[in-house]
């Protein structure tokens, strides 16, 4: 049965048109929603509108189904619509009259946002930490190789001395730049929706202060409406964040498809981040890589799709919004896991000293030869057409 069943039996084809997709996605955000209902309980239980012995029976009720969650056995079909509905009917069949009390003062609306900002903070939090190991893996190449010399590339020609530290480095600094991104959208998501209903609030003396500092909030959202329209939007910010992320790391995907050429060959990967060819025998491919650049196209074009299903939409709760769910599930994904098999490559990666050397030809000094003359007395414009 569903939350909102009125006696009718709704055609198949629309029911599964409208829940059968939304059903797979949200066994990801179970757990979230049980923390949610949880937090729920016990601020309906601290206003007086659950009874303490009823507020004991459903959080022991929500324990034993967040540990059927884990053992993953906890997960919606297509007739139940979503995780919400499961976990309610769950309490329900469990527990009679008292299950059916824990939607009060709730509306799937709030509820479903809840779930998703405490995934969305969970998510940003466990990329943060994956970008800082993958960045200090990058640091740590640039030290390996911090002064031995390699040509700098402007407009895909030689251009001046570089090295391999200021080439590593680089990349791990574009990273840490990325932090300020997800901090941005962290605090974005970091405000309880919870109490906020169907988007114009509930007629009860809910304390979502209270609620909000259970969750884990920095605080509730003070705006009842700009909690039902902030949804998509907060989840696209995330999505941003990720993609410029992703943006980096096909940057360095894309150098190191190119340094490892035998055109160039500064640098050398190990076989067993590689895979080979049905064919050609002496194939090595840095397939993950190209991949990585592959999937940072992925994640942009998540974030447009989000940003497309959200543009004009009316204030209130629109059932488009269900569609920027999985946009954003999968460019958490992505993201995570893009950054771990950087992380291996740079762990991976040497440098072929001397032929990075050989590399260094004396027209990468032009620059340094006019600069000279300039320290000479020689006026710069002079000294570019003497160099």
């Amino acid at each position: 049965m569903k939350l909102w069943d009125k006696g009718y039996t709704i055609a198949p084809l629309i029911e599964a048109y409208g829940a059968a997709r939304n059903a797979a996605l949200d066994a990801e955000l179970a757990r979230h929603d049980i923390w949610g209902t949880l937090a729920h309980v016990a601020m309906l239980t601290h206003i007086g509108l659950l009874t303490p012995d009823e507020g004991a029976q459903l959080h022991h009720a929500l324990n034993d189904l967040m540990g059927r969650v884990e053992a993953g056995m906890l997960i919606p079909q297509a007739g139940q619509e979503d995780i919400h509905t499961l976990i309610e009917q769950e309490l329900t069949a469990r527990l009679g009259d008292i299950g059916k009390k824990t939607h009060t003062g709730r509306s799937r609306n709030d509820q479903v946002l809840t779930a998703l900002r405490l995934y969305a903070k969970e998510g940003i939090l466990a990329t943060a930490a994956t970008l800082c190991d993958t960045a200090g893996h990058l640091l740590a190449l640039a030290q390996r190789y911090e002064w031995t010399p390699l040509p700098g590339y402007t407009h895909m020609q030689r251009a001046m001395l570089s090295s391999g530290g200021l080439w590593a480095s680089a990349h791990a600094e574009a990273l840490l730049d990325d932090l300020a991104g997800l901090t941005a959208a962290f605090i974005l998501n970091d405000q309880s929706p919870l109490g906020s209903g169907a988007a114009y609030g509930v007629p009860l003396p809910l304390d979502r202060a209270y609620i909000a500092e259970l969750l884990g909030f920095a605080h509730a959202q003070p705006n009842v409406l700009a909690v039902a329209n902030g949804r998509g939007k907060n989840e696209a910010a995330v999505v941003q964040a990720l993609a410029l992320i992703m943006l980096d790391l096909s940057k360095f995907a894309q150098d190191v498809l190119l340094f490892t050429t035998s055109e160039f060959g500064f640098l050398r990967v190990p076989p067993e981040l590689c895979d080979g060819s049905s064919m050609m025998p002496q194939k090595h491919n840095l397939s993950a890589l190209e991949l990585v650049r592959a999937r940072a196209h992925t994640v942009i074009a998540l974030q447009g799709q989000m940003l497309a299903t959200l543009a004009g939409l009316p204030s209130g709760y629109n059932m488009d919004y269900q569609e920027t769910k999985a946009p954003l599930i999968e460019a958490l994904h992505l993201c995570r896991e893009s950054l771990a098999v950087v992380a291996l490559f740079a762990q991976g990666i040497t440098m072929d000293e001397e032929r990075a050397r050989a590399a260094c030809s004396a027209d990468l000094f032009a620059t340094d030869h006019a600069y000279a003359l300039v320290h000479a007395g020689v006026p710069f414009r002079d000294a570019y057409g003497q160099a």
